[in-house]
Order: C-alpha cells, then sequence, then structure tokens
C-alpha cells in the first residue's frame, strides 16, 4: 500500500515494494472492512514523535451529542457509515463491498431492550440509503410490494438475445 501523506511511517518501515503503490485494489474480488464508529479529525502536526497518532497527522474527537456505549471510544454514528460507503465507492470504482464487523458494547446486565436495535436499525438504514435492483421495494408498505422498473424489459431483451443484437431479429440472429 502507499505510505502517500505517512513518509515518517515509510521511512520506519523495514522494507517498501513500489509496486504496492498501485494502490490497495489493484487487484480485488471485494472490499471488506470493519465499522464500528466515526470521528471528526483534524489535522495536527505531532513533530518527530514516533507513533500511529503522528504517523496519521490527525487528531480525533467524538461528537458529545452521539449516543455513548459501554466503549469509550465507540460513539453511535451512522451517517459515517454511509459516508465511508460513498468513499469507498467514488475512491476505489465501486467495487463489491463487504462489511466483515460492526456493532456496539454496553454496560450492565442484560436488557432484551437493548441499544443495539437502535444501533442496527440506524446502521442498516444507511446501507439501504443505496437502491439497486431491476425492482423498486416499497418498504414503506407492511407487505413490501416490488414494483418492475423501466429498466427491467431492456435487460429482459438482453438476456433473451444473448447480448445486443437488433432486439426486432430476435435471439437466433445474435452476433
Amino acid at each position: 500500500m502507499s505510505a502517500r501523506g505517512l513518509p515518517d511511517a515509510a521511512r520506519r518501515a523495514d522494507s517498501f515494494n513500489p509496486a504496492l503503490c498501485r494502490g490497495p485494489l489493484a487487484a480485488y474480488d471485494y472490499f471488506g472492512f470493519n465499522h464500528y464508529t466515526t470521528v471528526l479529525a483534524f489535522p495536527v502536526k505531532y513533530g518527530n514523535l514516533q507513533h500511529y497518532d503522528a504517523d496519521r497527522g490527525a487528531g480525533t474527537v467524538a461528537d458529545r451529542t452521539w449516543l455513548d456505549s459501554a466503549s469509550s471510544w465507540l460513539k453511535v454514528s451512522p451517517f459515517g457509515f454511509r459516508r465511508i460507503l460513498n468513499f469507498i465507492k467514488d475512491k476505489y470504482g465501486n467495487p463489491p463491498i463487504i462489511i466483515t464487523e460492526n456493532g456496539m458494547s454496553e454496560r450492565g446486565p442484560v436488557d432484551l431492550n437493548d441499544v443495539r436495535s437502535y444501533y442496527f436499525e440506524k446502521y442498516i438504514n444507511q446501507v439501504l440509503k443505496e437502491r439497486f435492483g431491476l425492482f423498486y421495494v416499497n418498504h414503506s408498505d407492511p407487505k413490501l410490494p416490488r414494483v418492475a422498473k423501466t429498466s427491467v424489459t431492456l435487460y429482459s431483451t438482453i438476456i433473451n438475445c444473448n447480448g445486443f443484437p437488433d432486439p426486432a431479429l430476435g435471439p437466433e440472429h445474435r452476433a
């Protein structure tokens, strides 16, 4: 991976392979990542300090209005989940994404009405903001009806013709 923006970290690395500068997604099957929380970052110059915080050149803070968890570092901030998904999509050409970990910790005894319900509802809602597929799903209706989008007709023609021939000729005249 490129050490761009992290010159101190690159100098301290045992070896650095220039071929890796193509970026972390030069060849991939999917983008997997863990997401638990969001922080607000601001630039900080640490001088000669050799530490993770100095390497990234940033300080972080969480907004006090965000919901707490049992972990001091973990604040519920689902808007950041949507922002990182959009960043990955835009930066790396919309790769398939697998969320390998996320969640939150809680304090105290087991509570069947736990805050995790809120957490998952808000985080999953951020994932569902992007709409894909050939059918629209009306999430406001408890029956979740599916309605075919106009692209269904074109897609059906492409599949039936095994490509993009003149649809009037039919599948037996494919290119």
